[in-house]
């Protein structure tokens, strides 16, 4: 979940942060990997109590904690990190080729792809006239609260008649929540109404201070399982079966690189372990570093076990296609069909576009700002980049994103009325005859910088 900067963010006129350690404080820094009892090994330390006037955004919490973080009573959490010159080669323990940095060619992701058109029963997605494939791939953005714009979309979309079974689905951070009942279809619509309307911030974390984070992020752990039943992995086994993929992003914060998990081949493996997996990459993807705490993942390199810390995969992309993992190319010349037939489609869970401001000369004002300014531009050059990469695949492009004329009104993040009016917001927009953007911002400035030129 991508980290807002509205001006409304901080929804009280005090932040009370609890460093002191007792038995019925859950504390997932503080944990094992296996997510057990509290580590009770740490000092005690007094409440503290930081005065701040309302209406400051997370942003000013984010550097008014660095005095406090030597204060917290892990310390430096015990880990036992991958070596640096072996992190290209950690795989999971009894899941070889489920993910790969996003930058990587990977063997194991491209035979993935051939195989999902090869698995495709017949009429699924059957040949054009033009021997091109009538694929649709859907990108689901981060964006924090404002997922629920893409849930409300989805559902609106649906309404419209108009919606596609996606061959391929790639969610990050915010998106990643929303994927799996993207992908399996309506019939998890309602799933998506009820997780992006009725949830607050209680339900997605609990302010706690310590050693790696702001907060913990029990309550959204809980929130995922709670949905992410047995039967849905079960279900999404079933359609990657039928050659369907969904792709989750998370960010490795130890490589700083987006790492790719091939969400439907851990949910057919019969792992033991496939449905708490699963869940976990999609917590890791929702969780914002500092804010909330990093998920550790246990890997193997050489038959040694060692850790990993992934966090957000907005850290690294605010969405992401295929990026480097395969090569659309020789997998059309291996299986017969051509370039051309397949539609993207990019749901944008917040604004990407700039937005005039008079920044007032505070902190208060500059630094959230700075961050949403930072994001912007970051949205705009992942939407860009994959603009070009359509273009190269002969893919038609579509784009759409939270509206310009969107003002948050209420306070607090993951404010249940902000949510239902971005759902409500994104079911009107879905609904539309035609609501997808052709090009990206940075591209049409490209553009009439070029006509100019001309003139």
């Amino acid at each position: 979940m991508s980290v807002s900067t509205d001006h409304t963010s901080m929804p009280s006129d005090a932040i009370t942060v609890k460093t002191s350690r007792d038995p019925g404080w859950y504390d997932p820094v503080c944990l094992d990997n296996s997510q057990g009892a509290p580590n009770m090994k740490s000092a005690h330390i007094s409440q503290r109590t930081v005065s701040m006037p309302r209406g400051r955004r997370f942003a000013v919490l984010l550097v008014l904690s660095w005095p406090l973080l030597g204060l917290i009573g892990c310390g430096t959490i015990p880990r036992n990190p991958v070596p640096l010159e072996q992190m290209d080669q950690a795989q999971v323990p009894g899941l070889p080729g489920i993910r790969s940095y996003a930058t990587d060619f990977s063997k194991d992701f491209q035979k993935d792809f051939v195989q999902s058109v090869r698995d495709e029963p017949p009429g699924l997605y059957p040949l054009n006239a033009d021997g091109t494939k009538p694929y649709s791939l859907l990108i689901l953005s981060g964006g924090g609260e404002k997922g629920a714009f893409g849930a409300g979309f989805l559902n609106g979309w649906t309404q419209a008649g108009t919606r596609p079974m996606f061959k391929g689905v790639t969610g990050i951070s915010t998106g990643a929540l929303i994927a799996p009942f993207a992908f399996l279809g309506p019939d998890y619509d309602e799933t998506l109404r009820a997780l992006f309307t009725t949830s607050s911030r209680k339900d997605i974390i609990k302010r706690r201070l310590s050693a790696d984070s702001l907060s913990n992020s029990r309550p959204l752990a809980t929130l995922i399982a709670q949905y992410v039943t047995e039967d849905v992995i079960q279900k999404v086994a079933a359609e990657h079966a039928r050659g369907r993929r969904l792709y989750i992003g998370t960010t490795n914060m130890d490589a700083q690189r987006l790492v790719v998990w091939n969400m439907g081949a851990i949910a057919r493996s019969n792992h033991p372990d496939s449905l708490a997996l699963f869940r976990k990459i999609m917590l890791a993807s929702a969780s914002i570093p500092v804010f909330m705490p990093p998920v550790m993942f246990e890997v193997e390199v050489g038959g040694k076990r060692y850790d990993e810390l992934h966090a957000d995969g907005g850290t690294v992309s605010q969405m992401f296609f295929i990026g480097t993992t395969m090569d659309p190319a020789s997998a059309r010349k291996e299986l017969g069909f051509k370039a051309g037939g397949t539609k993207l489609y990019i749901i944008r869970n917040d604004q990407s576009d700039p937005v005039p401001n008079q920044v007032e000369r505070k902190l208060a004002d500059i630094l959230p700002r700075t961050i949403d300014t930072v994001m912007k531009a970051q949205s705009q050059g992942d939407i860009t980049r994959i603009y070009i990469l359509t273009n190269a695949n002969d893919i038609d492009f579509n784009y759409v994103e939270v509206p310009k004329s969107y003002v948050k009104k209420e306070k607090g993040m993951f404010n249940t009325n902000e949510m239902r009016r971005l759902f409500a917001l994104g079911l009107e927009a879905g609904a539309a005859k035609s609501p997808w953007r052709k090009q990206p911002y940075l591209w049409k400035r490209y553009e009439k910088m070029k006509r100019a030129a001309r003139k």
